[in-house]
């Protein structure tokens, strides 16, 4: 099956970014449906790539080999290419850490597929057409390498706010794995995403190296595990608020599993259910020595950029003006369409709002697992500052 490009249309192509969208397709061969595999081709017939074909996106083709020799139509293809990627990810990891992202879509040259490992356990996130067809081959391999569970997250098809949970193999919802030497619980069923925020791994590490002796407050702060990092590393008090008791009741498990019980005795760390939003609007002023903001993506499309900028403004002002002067702020966006200088004029926007000294510290992104590809720029979806607050200007 073939897809024909327009024409002067596959400069992209030829700098191998993977996606191809609808506006720049000439013609699609008669009986293609969502999910199969096609050969793209430029204006004058000249083989380009293969990827899979989705009828219903506009991303209408996702790229997955520029070989003539290799069309992704044999089992062997795909298991050749996912060992190999195994492999890579594995001598990636620090050491004493068994929960890792495995297959991380257009970045490993997989469009589509996303699998998170935690210990033993595998989940699966298939979000494209193409990906879902190779469903089968992939439980498979996951099986042959030895995961004791394998579960998919699928979203329902008449909601994108809920998922339905497929389990292949075994049947455990939460597994124990090792970060760093760190104990953390994934809840693969009931728990964001697949079941942990694995992209945050090393940012963490940078956090615990600055948490002595220190007052933190861990905003939107889920399952907790900045939080546990900083206790870990001699933090004072923390605070970890987030709206969700879910998420908080969690958080507190997960430090109770470390050893932490006594610093939730003491109240050297105190869970707050609140918005976030309110509890930085109306915080008491010169408290912590660190404010960490992993917010949500605020946006997941482009006509909302403008909103979400606003958001992670006002969010930044409020860290801003009431860390303690020399204090630090640990500020995050997820959202893909917020680009790294859109968020740095965002956090400058904040500051001179609110007249405040601000230095960069440090740029921070997503784990070394959770890499992109140099052509799919989009990949980098994660971005971070360290930023510190220098007082009033």
């Amino acid at each position: 099956m073939v897809i024909r490009l327009k024409k002067n249309k596959e400069k992209a192509v030829l700098n191998f970014h993977p996606w191809i969208f609808s506006g720049a397709i000439e013609s699609v061969g008669k009986g293609i449906t969502s999910g199969e595999t096609v050969a793209v081709h430029s204006f004058d017939g000249k083989f380009l790539a293969f990827g899979h074909f989705d009828s219903g996106s506009q991303i209408r083709v996702r790229l997955f080999s520029f070989d003539p020799n290799q069309d992704g139509n044999e089992k062997e293809y795909w298991f050749s290419k996912w060992k190999s990627i195994l492999q890579q990810k594995k001598d990636l990891l620090p050491k004493d850490t068994t929960g890792f992202r495995l297959f991380h879509s257009e970045g490993d040259g997989v469009p589509g597929i996303i699998v998170d490992v935690y210990e033993r356990t595998a989940v699966l996130q298939l979000k494209t057409a193409g990906a879902l067809r190779l469903q089968e081959y992939l439980v498979s391999f996951l099986d042959e390498i030895g995961f004791e569970v394998i579960l998919e997250k699928r979203e329902k098809a008449d909601s994108k706010k809920t998922e339905e949970v497929i389990f292949y193999k075994g049947n455990a919802s939460e597994t124990i794995f090792k970060e760093n030497g760190i104990q953390f619980i994934a809840d693969s069923t009931k728990g964001q995403k697949t079941g942990f925020f694995l992209d945050q791994r090393e940012n963490r590490s940078l956090l615990g190296k600055y948490s002595k002796d220190k007052v933190i407050l861990n905003t939107f702060a889920y399952s907790g595990a900045f939080s546990v990092y900083a206790m870990l590393n001699g933090a004072k008090i923390v605070h970890s608020l987030d709206i969700s008791k879910q998420a908080l009741d969690l958080c507190e498990r997960n430090l109770v599993l470390n050893g932490l019980s006594n610093c939730i005795e003491e109240q050297k760390h105190k869970s707050l259910v609140l918005d976030c939003f309110d509890y930085l609007k109306q915080m008491e002023s010169n408290f912590y020595d660190i404010i960490i903001l992993d917010p949500p993506a605020f946006t997941k499309n482009i006509s909302t950029v403008m909103q979400a900028s606003r958001g992670y403004k006002e969010i930044n002002m409020r860290a801003i003006s009431k860390v303690k002067d020399g204090g630090l702020v640990f500020t995050f966006s997820c959202s893909q369409h917020i680009s790294f200088d859109l968020f740095k004029k965002i956090i400058f926007g904040a500051a001179k709002d609110v007249k405040k000294k601000v230095r960069i510290l440090h740029h921070l992104t997503q784990s070394p697992d959770h890499g992109y590809s140099v052509y799919h720029p989009e990949g980098e979806y994660l971005k971070g500052l360290v930023i510190q607050v220098d007082g009033e200007i």
